[in-house]
């Protein structure tokens, strides 16, 4: 159930700043910003689970600016009919906000769904002090 409600929350993170950087500021179409939102979420959400653990917070995050870039950018070219603008700029601004957005939600997966407390130098467990 915490996989599943960690994945909703960032299929709502991606297609809100989707909807208002790609549809409010650009005209694109809603089904377009969904369907481009349903594929970052999924890929991004596997990248999560599997790059995530193994690597940090930054490595993870700078992987998701740039696949959120990339598919903007490229589904964008495949899926929108007639864009009126290119989709670099409106690439670029969508990755570099759900990046913030990613560095969050990887404390949130870090803290809720792996349940791990970490603070600034390591991970702490609660283990009895000694005296």
């Amino acid at each position: 159930m915490r996989y599943i409600e960690a994945i909703l929350m960032k299929f709502a993170m991606v297609f809100a700043v989707l909807f208002v950087i790609l549809g409010l500021v650009y005209g694109i179409e809603l089904m377009d910003i969904f369907l481009i939102s349903l594929v970052i979420t999924i890929v991004g959400f596997i990248g999560d689970l599997v790059i995530y653990p193994k690597t940090s917070n930054k490595v993870a995050t700078a992987g998701d600016l740039v696949l959120v870039f990339l598919l903007v950018w490229l589904l964008g070219m495949v899926w929108i009919e007639n864009p009126e603008s290119s989709l670099i700029m409106p690439a670029i601004f969508s990755a570099i906000i759900i990046a913030v957005g990613e560095w969050f939600f990887h404390i949130y997966l870090t803290k809720r769904l792996w349940e791990h407390k970490e603070t600034s130098h390591t991970t702490t467990h609660d283990e009895p002090r000694q005296s």
